[in-house]
């Protein structure tokens, strides 16, 4: 879905779209453009046994008297036990990662502070005249999983707290399934956040259990847990909602990444996939180093965009066979600082810009662009350049061919000190040599 900007905003879960910014819908999903709210569905996705989603029965509306509108009461006259309920469900929704865990602590909660022997936290199902049960207690599911409770409760508390009271069997005017379930009291309060509808919080006694004989003060407690809930839902479901957006913008991020590897590539057959190895070369390197999970990860990225600044090095320079004049080799030269521009206002690249800069330095001083030495290179910087190295070595090169392992890891110990880090590496030479030859690339034959 794609929002082109509409003055009132388009919702996905309660979450408003930033203006022409897009959004992968999935199955359950609520898109709001107000006043209309649809729900997509996916026929291919069934509800799990252990989350019953059930039709409900389209009973008839009798109006009964004894279905009516409840008052909620402050939660300033709650009693010390139900605000001590109310603190901790409070804490376990605060925690909460996903619906079913706001579920339990909602009904949990509820249950422990009115004494109700059955509860419910329920949303709407996929289709309409469907429910779907997150969280129970007692009776409310069936062991075959499917939910059992009051419909003509459900229905009226769309907006507001409703109860029931009276016995089931003294009139006719009551409809069938609450005579049926043989409900003595229920209480069903709607919950929402920002005003979009999320379900309801249902209690009830039945077969002849007790009888709360305040149930006003119960239905108030139920209206304070059911708040806590809806904000908890609404928080889970943004950030649901952030984490699709972030997936979708890295994998935006990656395509062009991928995008501008293949530019390169496309412009010298001979190092087609340098960038894939590189980044292969450094991440083993930056785990063999135990340097955490953050840098290897920077390691891997920093490989993959080490040399983008190499699309702007005119391809008859990269595919030169001989040696290269004084003026070409300042062109290749060049490519460390042209990829750092490229790649300096990309916010998700700021970590990674020591790397791209300096992977040409050497721990003399006798590198470029900068003449940078010692651990006046960036970490970043000092790994990819053993990485670069080791890939440019043991691949073939229009002018000359690929050199075997074992001699190019005797090169980069002769080059530590003096090219390389010596402590990075002497790590790099102690990575099994099984791992870095899975990594080296098949010999490249030059396009005709």
């Amino acid at each position: 879905m794609h929002d082109l900007g509409s003055s009132g905003g388009t919702y996905v879960n309660g979450t408003r779209l930033v203006a022409r910014s897009e959004c992968r819908l999935e199955h359950g999903d609520l898109m709001e453009i107000r006043p209309w709210v649809f729900r997509i569905e996916d026929p291919a996705k069934q509800a799990s046994p252990t989350e019953p989603a059930v039709r409900l029965a389209r009973e008839f509306d009798t109006g009964d008297e004894r279905v009516e509108e409840a008052i909620v009461r402050s939660p300033g006259e709650l009693a010390q036990s139900q605000v001590l309920q109310l603190l901790e469900a409070s804490e376990h929704m605060a925690l909460a990662t996903n619906e079913h865990e706001i579920g339990r602590a909602a009904v949990g909660a509820v249950g422990a502070a009115t004494g109700f022997a059955n509860t419910a936290l329920i949303r709407p199902g996929a289709s309409d005249g469907t429910i779907e049960v997150l969280a129970s207690t007692g009776d409310v599911v069936d062991p075959s999983g499917h939910a059992r409770v009051s419909w003509s409760l459900l229905k009226r508390s769309r907006e507001r707290p409703y109860v029931l009271r009276g016995d089931p069997h003294a009139g006719a005017t009551l409809v069938a399934s609450i005579a049926s379930l043989n409900i003595q009291q229920a209480i069903c309060v709607p919950i929402d956040a920002g005003g979009t509808f999320l379900g309801w919080l249902y209690l009830d006694n039945r077969g002849g259990g007790r009888i709360d004989a305040h149930e006003h003060e119960t239905t108030g407690f139920a209206a304070a847990i059911a708040r806590m809930a809806g904000l908890a839902l609404s928080s889970v479901a943004r950030q649901r909602m952030q984490h699709r957006f972030d997936l979708e913008q890295r994998e935006m991020f990656s395509g062009t990444v991928r995008a501008l590897i293949a530019t390169i590539d496309a412009k010298d057959p001979y190092t087609r996939g340098h960038s894939d190895r590189v980044s292969s070369f450094a991440t083993l390197l930056a785990r063999y180093a135990d340097l955490g999970e953050e840098m290897i990860e920077r390691a891997r990225m920093c490989g993959l965009v080490h040399d983008i600044g190499k699309i702007g090095v005119p391809e008859e320079v990269l595919r030169k066979p001989s040696k290269l004049t004084e003026e070409e080799f300042a062109k290749i030269r060049e490519h460390p600082g042209t990829g750092y521009r490229i790649l300096k206002d990309i916010p998700q690249m700021r970590e990674l810009l020591p790397g791209v800069l300096e992977h040409h330095e050497r721990w003399d001083g006798r590198g470029y662009p900068g003449g940078l030495s010692g651990e006046g290179i960036s970490l970043l910087g000092r790994m990819v350049c053993v990485a670069d190295c080791f890939d440019a070595m043991t691949s073939a090169r229009f002018y000359r061919p690929a050199r075997e392992v074992g001699e190019v890891l005797e090169e980069i110990e002769r080059c530590l000190g003096t090219h390389f880090d010596p402590k990075l590496g002497r790590v790099f030479l102690e990575i099994p040599r099984a791992e870095l030859e899975a990594q080296i690339g098949p010999p490249v034959a030059p396009d005709a």
